[in-house]
């Protein structure tokens, strides 16, 4: 053999040996853990692809295609799921909740919602009846409605004489949503409410006209007589409840809102190792921030928690209180006699040094502003933070809660977006509290509220949380939330018709675009491979049926990094 003949045929074997090797590691890393075939995928991606199956490897998605080019991908130790033709969606992320108050109330708190308790007559005699059997000393806790002073037949909230009557020696506190309480005088006394005192670590105490406290506390979170959640009970709550319950309705990510004595707890569970939920985790101390640490840097997790489970990515700070409520702060007073402008939590000072410290940080500032007035510090605030750094933050690192859910200034679209600014929503509400808004605000000026179409048209891409504290219990279904934003349909019948978004918009909303409200859309939100494999399966196509029957649809299976967390009874 001549030298060239030898030294082709030692290329050709070369060549063979490792065509061999690299066809054999090609099928090793390519061979999938878990094939869903046979489905109907919305994979909401950039192209809005439609395709019959996913494969995953290692908690991720490896492939999505046709069942046949997936098959491919089998091994003999893959598991084989078949959806039967079933609609495939994103996992739906919950991007602003209140997981561990939620159970809390769920679980503890009497229940005086509007949806079982009409009037004050009927909330008396059911606070009278649990009254007696309530141990000396403990708080008989409340949850009422969101803005029950428009839903009562009374159109007014408890008085504290009136509680005090039913309730003499328990100490009391009615829920009018999470912004406002109303507590009797065994409550006035635990509190430690003084006369002439009108704030208590940031809460506003109302005063009658002898300097007495009313009973009337607004944004009261830190004196909130149930705040500091025992330890054993948030172990509890994270590890098994708030997973089980959110799961079950197709969320398989959360950024959940907790207050930072609940750190050490999140911490621990975090070094554990996951649940079947991903938590991101916004912290807060009072409503207006002035109790957060000097430094941010002492509130990361150790680097051995893999952030794909646990992150802390943000603090969240009150600008002002509720709309609902009338606490918004507004630009123009409220509706009917009663008026007023609302509350501020902090000035714009001590917003903008807020929004610098989290800047530099690395953590977000998620701004709760529900009335005007308050966006317009949101955004004053963002904008100077940028200014002073000279770059534009990251996805997700400045973001205003609630934004323009009960009404927007006149710029505040062109603003946020020009800032980049991420906004969170709740669609909701629509159904929930248009009456409310109404009231609040007015006819005319209420036509203004959940301008959802607008957002998008604007370029903005509202993300969506549930926003839920355990007392409107029915946010927590997501295709509440997809139907009231397609039908615009809402307590007080159709609502703005014209400011309706389309069915892939609405589920982008809870998907991707609420992935990428929090600057994790590169990991979640859409049905690509390298993302987590994260999904969920429903009765129906959404995009197929009735806009009318969108809150029909039901979870049959939830599935978090490939595996099967929630599997709906009926689906077995």
């Amino acid at each position: 053999m001549s030298a060239a003949a030898a030294f082709r045929a030692l290329r050709a074997l070369a060549a063979l040996l490792v065509f061999t090797v690299g066809g054999a590691y090609a099928a090793d890393v390519d061979r999938a853990d878990t094939l869903f075939v046979n489905g109907h995928v919305l994979t909401l991606d950039a192209r809005d692809a439609v395709v019959e199956a996913v494969a995953v490897k290692d908690g991720r998605i490896l492939a999505t295609g046709s069942t046949a080019d997936m098959r491919a991908h089998a091994g003999p130790g893959t598991v084989v799921v078949d959806l039967a033709g079933s609609t495939v969606l994103p996992g739906f992320v919950d991007g602003h909740v209140h997981t561990s108050y939620a159970v809390r109330m769920m679980e503890r708190y009497l229940d005086g919602r509007f949806a079982t308790t009409p009037s004050v007559a009927v909330l008396l005699e059911k606070i009278k009846a649990h009254a007696v059997t309530t141990a000396t000393g403990e708080w008989l806790i409340v949850a009422g409605s969101s803005s029950s002073q428009t839903r009562f037949a009374e159109k007014r909230l408890p008085t504290r004489a009136e509680l005090d009557a039913v309730a003499p020696s328990a100490p009391v506190m009615f829920l009018n949503g999470s912004h406002e309480s109303v507590v009797n005088s065994a409550g006035v006394r635990s509190l430690g409410l003084q006369r002439g005192v009108t704030s208590m670590k940031g809460a506003h105490i109302e005063l009658d006209a002898g300097g007495e406290p009313t009973g009337i506390i607004q944004e009261g979170l830190a004196i909130f007589p149930d705040r500091r959640i025992p330890d054993d009970d948030l172990r509890r709550y994270y590890a098994r409840v708030i997973p089980e319950l959110w799961n079950a309705h197709g969320y398989t990510s959360v950024y959940t809102l907790a207050p930072l004595d609940q750190l050490a707890v999140l911490r621990e569970l975090a070094q554990v190792g996951p649940t079947s939920l991903r938590y991101t985790i916004g912290l807060h101390a009072d409503p207006g921030g002035r109790f957060l640490p000097p430094s941010f840097d002492a509130l990361a997790l150790p680097t051995s928690v893999d952030p794909v489970w646990y992150r802390v990515a943000g603090i969240k700070v009150w600008i002002d209180s509720d709309v609902p409520m009338r606490g918004g702060a507004v630009t123009q007073p409220y509706a009917g006699e009663a008026g007023g402008s609302g509350i501020l939590n902090l000035a714009q000072p001590e917003l903008d040094a807020l929004a610098i410290r989290a800047q530099k940080s690395g953590l977000a500032l998620l701004a709760h502003a529900t009335g005007d007035r308050a966006t317009g510090m949101a955004l004053v605030a963002f904008e100077r933070a940028q200014a002073g750094s000279g770059a534009r933050p990251v996805p997700g690192m400045q973001r205003i809660e609630h934004f323009g859910e009960f009404m927007l200034g006149p710029d505040d679209l062109a603003r946020a977006r020009q800032l980049g600014v991420a906004v969170n929503v709740q669609p909701g509400w629509i159904w929930t509290l248009t009456n409310s808004t109404v009231e609040n605000l007015g006819a005319e000026r209420a036509r203004g509220a959940f301008q959802f179409r607008a957002m998008i048209d604007a370029g903005l891409q509202p993300g969506f949380g549930t926003d839920l504290t355990g007392i409107v219990l029915e946010t927590l279904d997501p295709f509440l939330h997809v139907w009231a934003a397609v039908t615009r349909s809402s307590d007080v019948g159709p609502f703005v018709p014209e400011q309706a978004v389309t069915v892939r918009e609405a589920l982008r909303m809870l998907t991707i675009w609420a992935a990428r409200a929090q600057g994790e859309d590169a990991i979640k939100g859409s049905i690509e491979p390298g993302k987590l494999a994260d999904l969920v399966v429903v009765s129906a196509d959404p995009t197929r049926v009735p806009p009318a029957t969108l809150r029909e649809i039901k979870v049959l299976r939830t599935i978090v990094g490939g595996r099967t967390v929630y599997l709906a009874p009926d689906a077995r």
